[in-house]
């Protein structure tokens, strides 16, 4: 390689390192823009917050009816079941599923509810 040639190869490592340096101050402009830009969008989402705390209020009646029917003593003996079944499959690590025991719960937690207050306020 003549040294004519391995100029032409530095001056041109030397245009391309001057062109990454302006690619790298380029970015840090837009990544500062960025941030700009994110800020004013979490000002914006904070008046946002304001209208979510009226809707959270809301309480959806059938989940409430549901736990109090798991809770009840129609419903005690399968969630007993189930709550046994759950401990041995935890403490003892038997290799089994609450399957069964879960469905047994459902069914007793859907027919309380199928029977409560719920209901009989909807259909007057």
């Amino acid at each position: 390689m003549s040294e004519l040639e391995y100029d032409d190869e530095v001056d041109a490592e030397e245009d391309d390192e001057v062109d990454a340096e302006e690619e790298g101050a380029d970015a840090e402009e837009a990544t500062e823009e960025a941030k700009d830009e994110e800020e004013e969008d979490d000002e914006d989402d904070e008046d946002d917050d304001d209208d979510d705390d009226d809707e959270e209020d809301l309480i959806d009646p059938l989940i409430t009816e549901r736990q109090k029917c798991v809770n009840s003593f129609e419903c005690h003996g399968f969630r007993h079941a189930f709550e046994a079944c759950q401990s041995r499959v935890n403490d003892e690590g038997i290799k089994e599923n609450c399957t069964p025991e879960f469905f047994d719960l459902l069914e007793c937690r859907d027919k309380c509810v199928a029977h409560g207050d719920i209901f009989k306020t909807i259909l007057k």
